[in-house]
Protein backbone atom coordinates (compact mmCIF):
# COMPACT_ATOMS: atom_id res chain seq x y z
CA UNK A 1 0.00 0.00 0.00
CA UNK A 2 1.44 3.17 -0.89
CA UNK A 3 -0.52 6.55 0.72
CA UNK A 4 0.70 9.29 -1.94
CA UNK A 5 -1.31 11.80 0.23
CA UNK A 6 -0.29 11.21 3.84
CA UNK A 7 -2.67 14.25 5.15
CA UNK A 8 -5.89 13.01 3.13
CA UNK A 9 -5.19 9.47 4.94
CA UNK A 10 -4.38 10.84 8.00
CA UNK A 11 -7.92 12.57 8.22
CA UNK A 12 -9.80 9.79 6.47
CA UNK A 13 -8.60 7.83 9.27
CA UNK A 14 -9.43 10.32 11.73
CA UNK A 15 -12.85 10.30 10.15
CA UNK A 16 -14.09 6.48 9.91
CA UNK A 17 -12.38 6.27 13.95
CA UNK A 18 -14.53 9.23 14.68
CA UNK A 19 -17.68 8.23 13.16
CA UNK A 20 -17.56 4.62 14.36
CA UNK A 21 -17.05 5.85 17.52
CA UNK A 22 -19.70 8.77 17.70
CA UNK A 23 -22.26 5.38 15.56
CA UNK A 24 -21.58 3.13 19.08
CA UNK A 25 -22.55 6.17 21.43
CA UNK A 26 -25.46 7.07 19.09
CA UNK A 27 -26.68 3.31 19.27
CA UNK A 28 -27.13 3.84 22.90
CA UNK A 29 -30.11 6.84 22.36
CA UNK A 30 -33.65 5.47 21.10
CA UNK A 31 -33.59 5.24 17.31
CA UNK A 32 -37.27 5.54 16.47
CA UNK A 33 -38.42 5.20 13.11
CA UNK A 34 -38.52 6.67 9.81
CA UNK A 35 -41.93 8.28 10.85
CA UNK A 36 -41.34 9.17 14.23
CA UNK A 37 -37.61 9.79 14.68
CA UNK A 38 -35.81 8.96 18.23
CA UNK A 39 -32.68 11.15 19.49
CA UNK A 40 -30.04 8.92 18.33
CA UNK A 41 -31.35 8.72 14.45
CA UNK A 42 -29.40 11.88 13.28
CA UNK A 43 -26.39 11.87 15.45
CA UNK A 44 -26.16 7.65 14.12
CA UNK A 45 -26.19 8.49 10.00
CA UNK A 46 -24.38 11.48 10.54
CA UNK A 47 -21.79 9.33 12.17
CA UNK A 48 -22.40 6.35 9.73
CA UNK A 49 -21.94 9.06 7.05
CA UNK A 50 -18.81 10.57 8.13
CA UNK A 51 -17.14 7.46 8.33
CA UNK A 52 -18.64 6.94 4.49
CA UNK A 53 -15.99 10.08 4.25
CA UNK A 54 -13.36 9.02 6.22
CA UNK A 55 -13.44 5.62 3.82
CA UNK A 56 -13.32 7.48 0.58
CA UNK A 57 -10.78 10.40 1.74
CA UNK A 58 -8.25 7.42 2.66
CA UNK A 59 -9.28 5.58 0.06
CA UNK A 60 -8.48 8.35 -2.41
CA UNK A 61 -4.90 9.04 -1.39
CA UNK A 62 -3.79 5.93 -2.67
CA UNK A 63 -4.66 6.60 -6.16
CA UNK A 64 -2.24 6.85 -8.50
CA UNK A 65 -2.95 10.48 -9.48
CA UNK A 66 -3.44 11.96 -5.92
CA UNK A 67 -0.91 14.57 -5.08
CA UNK A 68 2.06 13.81 -3.25
CA UNK A 69 2.05 15.35 0.46
CA UNK A 70 3.63 14.81 3.44
CA UNK A 71 2.28 15.29 6.68
CA UNK A 72 3.98 18.72 8.56
CA UNK A 73 4.72 20.03 11.98
CA UNK A 74 1.54 20.80 14.03
CA UNK A 75 1.21 24.37 14.92
CA UNK A 76 0.42 24.18 18.81
CA UNK A 77 -0.61 28.02 18.57
CA UNK A 78 -3.27 27.63 15.83
CA UNK A 79 -4.79 24.48 17.60
CA UNK A 80 -4.94 25.77 21.30
CA UNK A 81 -6.91 28.89 19.60
CA UNK A 82 -9.48 26.80 18.33
CA UNK A 83 -9.73 23.94 20.79
CA UNK A 84 -9.70 27.34 23.40
CA UNK A 85 -12.38 28.76 21.26
CA UNK A 86 -14.67 25.61 21.45
CA UNK A 87 -13.98 25.32 25.34
CA UNK A 88 -14.82 29.17 26.43
CA UNK A 89 -18.04 28.43 23.93
CA UNK A 90 -19.51 25.66 26.21
CA UNK A 91 -18.54 27.80 29.44
CA UNK A 92 -20.18 30.99 28.13
CA UNK A 93 -23.37 29.49 26.15
CA UNK A 94 -25.83 29.96 29.22
CA UNK A 95 -24.26 32.74 30.20
CA UNK A 96 -24.06 34.97 26.93
CA UNK A 97 -27.09 33.36 24.87
CA UNK A 98 -26.32 31.47 21.68
CA UNK A 99 -25.39 34.17 19.63
CA UNK A 100 -23.02 35.93 21.42
CA UNK A 101 -21.23 32.70 22.00
CA UNK A 102 -20.81 32.27 18.28
CA UNK A 103 -19.24 35.74 17.88
CA UNK A 104 -16.76 34.85 20.65
CA UNK A 105 -16.50 31.40 19.13
CA UNK A 106 -15.34 32.73 15.80
CA UNK A 107 -13.42 35.94 16.91
CA UNK A 108 -11.34 33.93 19.26
CA UNK A 109 -10.86 30.69 16.57
CA UNK A 110 -10.26 33.13 14.43
CA UNK A 111 -6.96 34.41 15.98
CA UNK A 112 -5.59 30.91 15.12
CA UNK A 113 -5.91 31.54 10.87
CA UNK A 114 -2.71 32.65 9.31
CA UNK A 115 -4.73 34.86 7.18
CA UNK A 116 -6.66 36.50 9.85
CA UNK A 117 -8.31 39.68 9.16
CA UNK A 118 -10.85 41.70 11.55
CA UNK A 119 -13.29 42.94 8.80
CA UNK A 120 -13.50 38.77 7.34
CA UNK A 121 -14.24 37.75 11.31
CA UNK A 122 -16.35 40.21 11.64
CA UNK A 123 -18.62 39.16 9.03
CA UNK A 124 -18.53 35.79 9.33
CA UNK A 125 -19.57 35.92 12.90
CA UNK A 126 -22.82 38.45 11.77
CA UNK A 127 -23.35 36.12 9.19
CA UNK A 128 -23.02 32.65 11.45
CA UNK A 129 -25.13 34.34 14.29
CA UNK A 130 -27.33 34.64 12.33
CA UNK A 131 -27.88 31.63 11.11
CA UNK A 132 -27.55 29.72 14.31
CA UNK A 133 -30.31 32.40 15.23
CA UNK A 134 -32.62 31.40 12.39
CA UNK A 135 -32.28 27.60 12.59
CA UNK A 136 -31.54 26.50 15.88
CA UNK A 137 -33.89 28.99 18.44
CA UNK A 138 -36.68 29.99 15.30
CA UNK A 139 -36.45 26.65 13.14
CA UNK A 140 -36.16 24.03 15.76
CA UNK A 141 -36.62 25.43 18.34
CA UNK A 142 -33.94 24.37 21.30
CA UNK A 143 -34.03 24.53 24.37
CA UNK A 144 -31.13 26.76 25.20
CA UNK A 145 -30.73 30.35 25.66
CA UNK A 146 -30.49 32.93 22.60
CA UNK A 147 -29.43 35.57 24.49
CA UNK A 148 -27.60 37.04 27.72
CA UNK A 149 -30.51 36.14 30.49
CA UNK A 150 -30.44 39.98 31.30
CA UNK A 151 -32.34 40.10 28.06
CA UNK A 152 -34.67 37.10 28.76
Amino acid sequence: MNVRNKQNFAAGLFFVAFGVFSAIAARGYSMGTGDDIGPGYFPFWLAVLLAVLGTVLGVSSLATRAERTGIGKLDWKSTLWIVGAVVLFAFLLQHLGVVLSVVVLVVVSSMGSHEFTWRGTAASSIVLAVMIYLVFVKGLHLQFPAWPTIFS
